[in-house]
């Protein structure tokens, strides 16, 4: 569905489902402001002060803040988001404050520039809004979903308004400081954004030079249009640093280019969340923490998608897609072992570590080692360990010459027979060094390998990728799988330096890449020198989240990636009900079973599931968390197959 449609049918519907009770420009030269001795901010040509000098200094000396992950919220946290229905204008309040417009008149914060980009992004997009201007205006705006644009400055007349927008079951969306200056210019706080918008600032990422790349939560709530860790460079202009914030939801981080966590401090800076208002109604928030000066020089299809995904979840619109990973896992893992040296019983031991987790490995041997490394290699394919190729020899491919890389890629494969190795239907490299071009990855097309493992520069998202078959091979073979490696292996980061602050560091990198929702691309060599207590560590964490991975060798992920491109999904409505449909292309029924999640109008809504015609399949639905449920559609066979979707309300908590 794009997003012009969805948004048109959205809208109507939503407000039936509620009313029923179911269902870039270059940087320019910075004119900014400074700050008193009294902390009174005054016009000047010089750097943007818009937070005091050294505040973040003292606030980053408090312990890491723990981070809430999607799939983990505490029951403190659902228990939160009960409350009553309340319908919502469908119309966007864009609400500039008169102090704060009149201030940041001709600076990098010109109210007037951040209204201009919510404007035009609006009607780009045919939503429905109502520039407002004063606090009169504030005051008697219906409840629909309020955009304050880096409002830096807010009355204490203006706050109250936000929060009776709120208690009236309003929804708001916020950037970067909200409400941290009087309308006299006098230092506040962050009290209001904490309190009024559920949003707590906990430093911003001024020391962190490196911290200019935004990394999304894949199938977010609020985020659902872009890919998993999809990598978003945003502009360092001096004085409006991104905010590392801290709400109920965690939807996205700002990180290095290399997704390297940044130390112990929290690194996210997008959260959502929605709360029962002492009047007993549910109100949505969303804090983006980045100003719209930002935006303006990011990638323009990427920071609208964030926009317009934010704005649908707080106009409470119903939601579906495709789930990246089988159900009923959010992420996906593939422990992968690179084999330049003969493959032995040392690595046998490794593969039971593996077998123990509940997973399987995929190995990558050099041909040149294939018949010394046989016997070993076929008890580990006996165990359900997958067999790929690394290369005939421990030397790179790029740059070297199409003949000579399609020699190499021959003599690799029949080396492998001559040994008595077979990798199967599925044919995978993971090349030695990194050492690939464009060369390479032609010949995989036309030799019809199944799948290459790809450097980290060949996609900004942790998803995998397809490539289209060159028109000579033949049109019966399925696309050719890039699968992503986005992050280092354990004894690649331990080989840097001090080994123990290397695992600290791989062990922080995995951690931070759980709710993206990728794939986790964990590579090993073979005869390993982990020591048993780090393979414990490494292990142990991974076992921690065997219910939210899917353990998977990569050939399997990339098979599972090609079913997954049979299966389509799209949600509509006819005669003012939500149908979901799910078309399944070829012939025969998917092996795994794919899941669709949905966005939920309220909190912990039921959703029901009515079958419409026969070819309708077996499905079952379960709880994400309070705003998404996945729909298992099990092993579906070729057809379409259509649902009526109708949301339960949940019953009401009171507020006392």
């Amino acid at each position: 569905m794009n997003h012009r449609t969805g948004w048109t049918l959205s809208f109507a519907l939503c407000c039936a489902l509620v009313l029923q009770g179911c269902a870039a420009d270059g940087a320019r030269k910075v004119q900014s402001n400074a700050e008193t001795q009294d902390g009174t901010l005054t016009k000047a040509v010089s750097e943007a002060v818009f937070i005091p000098q050294g505040l973040f200094q003292n606030l980053e000396k408090k312990d890491k803040l723990p981070v809430v992950y999607d799939n983990h919220l505490s029951d403190a946290a659902k228990d939160s988001t009960m409350g009553r229905a309340q319908a919502l204008s469908p119309t966007v309040w864009l609400y500039t404050s008169p102090s704060f417009k009149a201030f940041s008149e001709g600076t990098e914060l010109d109210s007037g520039i951040n209204s201009k980009v919510w404007e035009t992004f609006l009607r780009k997009y045919q939503i429905p809004f109502k520039a407002i201007n004063s606090p009169e205006m504030l005051e008697t705006s219906a409840p629909g979903v309020l955009v304050l644009p880096s409002l830096v400055m807010l009355s204490e007349r203006e706050k109250q308004a936000i929060l009776k927008f709120r208690g009236q079951g309003g929804s708001v969306l916020s950037t970067w400081l909200t409400g941290v200056r009087n309308e006299r210019g006098e230092w506040q706080g962050f009290s209001f954004m904490k309190t009024g918008l559920n949003a707590e600032v906990v430093g911003d990422t001024q020391a962190e030079e490196d911290a200019n790349f935004m990394m999304v939560y894949g199938d977010s709530p609020v985020l659902h249009s872009l890919l998993a860790g999809q990598r978003i460079w945003i502009e360092r202009l001096k004085g409006i640093y991104p905010l590392r914030l801290q709400g109920q939801q965690a939807a996205a981080q700002i990180m290095d280019w290399s997704r390297l966590s940044v130390g112990e401090k929290v690194n996210t800076m997008l959260v959502f969340g929605e709360h029962r208002q002492s009047t007993g109604v549910l109100s949505r928030t969303v804090a983006l923490g980045y100003p719209e000066r930002l935006w303006r020089s990011a990638d323009p299809k990427a920071m609208e998608a964030i926009a317009h995904n934010a704005l649908t979840w707080l106009f409470r619109q119903p939601d579906a897609r495709l789930a990246a990973w089988p159900h009923p896992y959010s992420g996906a893992l593939s422990i992968a072992v690179d084999a330049p040296d003969v493959v032995d019983e040392l690595d046998l031991l490794f593969a039971e570590r593996v077998e123990e987790l509940g997973g399987r490995f995929t190995i990558y041997p050099l041909s040149i080692n294939a018949e010394k490394s046989a016997p070993a290699l076929k008890k580990m394919q006996e165990k359900g360990h997958e067999l790929g190729y690394m290369a005939d020899r421990y030397e790179g491919f790029d740059g070297q010459p199409s003949d000579k890389q399609a020699e190499r890629l021959t003599l690799m494969q029949q080396e492998f027979s001559q040994a008595g190795l077979s990798t199967g239907t599925t044919l995978g490299i993971n090349v030695p060094l990194q050492s690939q071009d464009k060369t390479t990855q032609g010949l995989l097309n036309q030799l019809g390998f199944t799948y290459y493992v790809a450097l980290m520069h060949e996609t900004d998202g942790r998803l995998p990728g397809l490539i289209p078959r060159t028109p000579s091979v033949s049109s019966t073979l399925p696309p050719l799988v890039m699968l992503p490696r986005t992050q280092s292996g354990p004894e690649d980061l331990m080989a840097e330096g001090d080994p123990d602050e290397g695992l600290v560091k791989y062990l922080a990198e995995f951690e931070s890449a759980l709710p993206m929702g990728g794939l986790q691309f964990v590579r090993f060599p073979n005869q390993t020198l982990l020591t048993d207590e780090q393979q414990d560590a490494i292990f142990g964490q991974m076992k921690t989240h065997a219910k939210r991975l899917w353990v998977a060798p990569n050939g399997a992920v990339a098979r599972w990636w090609l079913e997954r491109n049979r299966v389509s999904v799209q949600m509509d409505a006819v005669d003012g009900a939500l149908r979901l449909s799910v078309t399944v292309t070829g012939t025969a029924p998917l092996s795994l079973s794919p899941s669709v999640t949905i966005n939920l109008p309220y909190a912990n809504d039921a959703l029901k599931m009515i079958p419409l015609g026969s070819q309708a399949g077996a499905i079952s639905t379960v709880a994400l968390d309070p705003w998404r449920v996945a729909v298992s559609l099990g092993q579906l066979v070729p057809g379409t197959h259509r649902w009526q979707m109708q949301f339960e309300r949940a019953a009401f908590v009171s507020n006392k």
